[in-house]
This record gives C-alpha cells, structure tokens and sequence, in this order.
C-alpha cells in the first residue's frame, strides 16, 4: 500500500518479521515501526514513543483510517496508510513527506456480513438507539433497543466501527459513542427527502400557525425539520432561528393535506412538505413536545442535517444545547 504512492525509483520493503518498514530514496532511507490495526481504532502501540534503534517513528497500517483516525494519528506524529490508498509517511530527519488520498469512506467488506450503506429502515433503527442508549450495550441488548434482529445489529456494527463511530471491545459490546460524528455518517447516506418514502409540497394558505394547530390533534403524524428542532431544544433555551417551513411525516397525504387545509404547489413555493416515513413505526406514539408530535431526536437531527440552507446550523446549535446537559453530545 506504501509503494504505489512512492515516486519512481523509490521503494518500501519490510523485514523479515514485518516489524520495520523501510522507504528507500536513491541517496537516503528511513525506517519506521510497523503497527498493523483494524478500522477504526488506534491500538496504544501506535502511539507509543519507544522506539528501536535507527527507527525514526511508527507507522500504522489498516484496511482504512478514518478521518477521525487520521487527525489522531497526525495529532501524535505517526504516519499511516490504509489499502484505499490514504497514505502520509513523514520523517523530519531526513526530512519526507508522502502523501495520497484513499477513499472517502471505508471500503464496502466481502460478502453478506455487514450492511455498508446506512440510509436502510434497519440500519436508522441501530443508529437511533446507539443515540439514545448509554454505553457499554451488547448486541442482543441494543437489538431489544432498536426492535431488529440481533443479525441485523452485528451487520451493521463493523461499519460504524470502521468509520471510528463507535467503540466497541473484544466481545463485540459497543463501549462508546462518538454521536456527533455517528451523526454525520448516518446522513452520508440517509438523506431526508431520499431514503424516506412519497414527499408533496404545499402551501399553507391561513399559515403555518394555523396548519400546526390542527396537527397537534390529528393521529398519525409526527413533525420534522425546524420546528421539530425548536421543540427538541431544552426548556431553558430560547429558539433563535424563525420557522418558515413545516416539515412533516404522516401515513396518508391527501387525508393530512385536506385536515390541515393545505393547497398542492411546486417544491420551491412550498412552506409544507408532507411525506411518508422510511419507518413507519416513529408515528406509532410520537412524542408531545412543546405541544406538538414530534419525530425521535436522532431524527429530527438527521433531517435537520440533510435539508439545505441553515438546517444543519439548527441541528448543531440543537446539540451544543444537549451538550450541557449530557456530555455524550460534545463535539
């Protein structure tokens, strides 16, 4: 993995014992302790500063590195490289620096044992409860959490690992959460207007305080987006961004539409969209918040982060509220 990001006339071999990985130049060469990990984590020996002699620093080696293990790694001054082609090998003395870029995210596993892509019911059902329970949680536990199978837990766990989500130890009980960042990767590839079902777009004639009043009584429905953001917030938080856009999931359309007295439009003059959720089971007892049904958090959050335009700044402030509460929402 080392030498396709060598110039020409360079190369990288290792010892017999796989222990020392040694960059040749024509006039120079630099050796570095092997480290070898899987995704998503950093063992301890990576960043230790002990070193063989004539060895310049570590080198960790992994299927992928994570950005997140990325960052950490050049945090302690090690170098890296993974087999999607993330490669930096630096040494001051002589100085060198090799750098390249791999993939954007971790490489799809052979065959059926894990689920790669996150934008499926089972997967957002996993996500969801890794972002509302507390660690340490066994699979068979966070399956009880989720309500899927304890299958569909393992698939999706070594995914999350290897993006460095979640932490997880040598039983295969997840031990950490890292939410913000879970977050971020859920919604590379759940998308709000994608991975659920129908959307329609309208307008609400008499306002949206007015269609709002009406939802609160109609069964079925759970509010999304920002005004599900602003009721999400703590009660000592005062909302600051202004709400122009209703966003909401419901099991019939045209029934909802006509109950809140909407008019059909197109998307860009709509102020309500109303759509069918990828899981139906989020309308089955939605929670009352600020007297209106709303979506789960790690919902609203998700939708929040895929809408365009300052939705995303929502979500962030949502959290940097939630944050002083439970530490487990800090950056």
């Amino acid at each position: 993995m080392v030498q396709a990001a060598l110039p020409a006339g360079w190369r990288a071999t290792a010892d017999r014992a796989g222990s020392v990985l040694t960059v040749s130049a024509p006039k120079a060469s630099v050796s570095f302790r092997v480290v070898v990990g899987r995704s998503g984590a950093v063992p301890a020996s990576a960043l230790s500063t002990t070193l063989p002699p004539g060895v310049a620093g570590a080198v960790y080696l992994s299927d992928y590195v994570s950005p997140a293990v990325r960052a950490k790694l050049e945090r302690a001054g090690v170098s890296y490289a993974d087999a999607t082609g993330w490669v930096r090998i630096v040494s001051d003395d002589p100085m060198l620096a090799i750098i390249s870029q791999g993939a954007a995210k971790s490489p799809t596993p052979s065959g059926n044992r894990t689920i790669a892509r996150l934008d499926g019911r089972g997967a957002g059902r996993v996500i969801r409860a890794l972002l509302t329970v507390d660690p340490p949680v066994g699979v068979r536990q966070l399956a009880d959490a989720a309500d899927v199978s304890p299958g569909t837990v393992s698939k999706v766990l070594p995914t999350l690992a290897a993006d460095n989500t979640i932490e997880r130890d040598d039983r295969g009980q997840v031990t950490g959460v890292v939410r913000r960042r879970l977050l971020d990767r859920w919604t590379a590839d759940y998308q709000l207007l994608k991975s659920n079902g129908t959307a329609r777009y309208y307008v609400a004639p008499r306002g949206l305080d007015a269609a709002l009043a009406k939802a609160t009584a109609f069964p079925n429905l759970a509010l999304t987006g920002g005004r599900a953001g602003q009721a999400w917030l703590p009660d000592n938080v005062t909302p600051v961004m202004p709400v122009t856009q209703l966003v909401l999931y419901t099991t019939d359309l045209g029934v909802t539409a006509d109950t809140l007295g909407l008019a059909a439009t197109d998307p860009p003059s709509a102020n309500v969209i109303l759509l069918t959720p990828q899981d139906p089971a989020i309308l089955d007892r939605p929670e009352s918040r600020a007297g209106v049904p709303v979506a789960p958090l790690p919902i609203v959050l998700a939708d929040l982060l895929s809408l365009p335009g300052r939705y995303p700044q929502q979500a962030t402030a949502l959290m940097d509220a939630l944050a002083k509460a439970d530490p487990q929402w800090r950056p």
